[in-house]
């Protein structure tokens, strides 16, 4: 085959990659086979289950043009290899509506799987069979064809599966939110009433209590997600000493993790602020520490430091647990992605999700250093506001 024809085929392979929705890719496909076997006219056909149908046509003269299923129509599909129909035969296959211009058309099989075939049909106006070169070309071009048409099929149903998937998240945790609500109201009332006893009851309501906070986070992390996902995520604006932020994260960490140690080290000037959200820069804070915690051994020891550095600070939160895969490292800030060690752990991986998008909504920046087995570092870069002389 002649290079000037591959070059050609490797051409119309990136126009397939381009299709950016199937319609396109669809039209394309037929498009490209007509261009190579020098057709007047294309369809694609999806045949399956014993039923035709129609996807495309190239023209708006053969938009009438049906196949219907003859005697000889699968006999010619089972083939698998690029068929010459002969204008007799063609004439078997679509009896009305056919343009005068046609004498014959070329059929070529895309896509088998579970007893269905994919297909396109061109039409020409000569009565005899393409030529080797056509056909060698036609038989290269399809095998990009179906990987395309994978591609896009594969496409479509993750991107089904993703949208069934935020639906129910998004109902099932607005449809949590309210009871969960008066439950945690509840059990913090009766937390309170027996907080100074010790007792086999008062201790069963510490847990109930730890455990209520837990569900009530994971369900707020939930709801954060959906309202990512909907441009609904809102931050409101103030001086924020950064200080306060860590203290009242650490603070959520000793109530519903008290076994693990952590070491707080400010080495930020006195008086440091930035502009940001309390509330939000307390989940962000308190989402790594999730992660740390998650991660590591009780008695493992988690890292907190906070440093200034001309108009910026670093805040690091380090662990020395299990780690982060190269691979992993790769897909953490992804949303709803759990490695084959961490699926067996509490949460649903949006934490480092809700993170990243917190972080950019402050002009700030958020980097990931892991060993396997050797422990995890996140530093958070936040610019700061010059603090104001006392």
């Amino acid at each position: 085959m002649k290079n000037d024809i591959l070059d050609q085929i490797n051409e119309y392979a990136q126009d397939l990659h381009n299709a950016n929705t199937t319609k396109k890719l669809e039209s394309t496909i037929v498009d490209v086979a007509k261009k190579l076997s020098g057709a007047l006219y294309g369809q694609l056909y999806i045949y399956s289950k014993d039923r035709l149908k129609k996807v495309y046509s190239s023209d708006v003269a053969i938009k009438k043009c049906t196949l219907v299923k003859s005697p000889t129509f699968k006999k010619y599909l089972l083939k698998n290899t690029i068929s010459y129909i002969s204008p007799k035969l063609l004439k078997d296959w679509i009896p009305e509506h056919i343009p005068t211009d046609i004498q014959s058309a070329n059929i070529i099989p895309l896509f088998t799987k579970d007893q269905s075939v994919e297909f396109i049909l061109l039409y020409t106006d000569r009565s005899e069979e393409l030529s080797t070169e056509a056909q060698k070309a036609l038989a290269i071009y399809s095998h990009i064809a179906i990987m395309a048409i994978t591609r896009a099929r594969l496409q479509d149903e993750s991107k089904r599966a993703l949208e069934i998937r935020d639906r129910f998240i998004s109902l099932a945790s607005h449809e949590l939110r309210t009871p969960l609500t008066s439950l945690h109201g509840y059990i913090q009332l009766l937390h309170a009433k027996m907080a100074d006893k010790d007792t086999v009851e008062s201790r069963w309501v510490k847990e109930l209590h730890v455990e209520s906070i837990r569900l009530t986070t994971l369900v707020k992390e939930l709801l954060d997600v959906n309202r990512i996902k909907q441009g609904q995520f809102a931050f409101v604006f103030s001086e924020v000493p950064m200080h306060e932020v860590i203290t009242k994260a650490i603070d959520y960490h000793y109530l519903t993790r008290a076994d693990h140690p952590v070491v707080y080290q400010n080495k930020m000037e006195k008086g440091t602020k930035i502009v940001g959200d309390f509330d939000k820069l307390v989940e962000m804070v308190s989402g790594l520490l999730g992660n740390a915690i998650k991660f590591s051994k009780p008695e493992d020891k988690i890292t907190i430091s906070i440093k200034t550095n001309q108009g910026s600070l670093s805040l690091i939160v380090k662990d020395t647990g299990r780690g982060i895969s190269k691979k992993d490292l790769t897909a953490v800030f992804d949303g709803f992605y759990k490695s084959a060690h961490s699926s067996h752990l509490e949460g649903m991986g949006v934490g480092l999700l809700l993170a990243k998008h917190i972080v950019d909504n402050h002009r700030g920046k958020i980097k990931i250093t892991s060993k396997e087995n050797k422990g995890t570092k996140v530093e958070v870069i936040l610019p700061t506001i010059k603090a104001e002389p006392l």
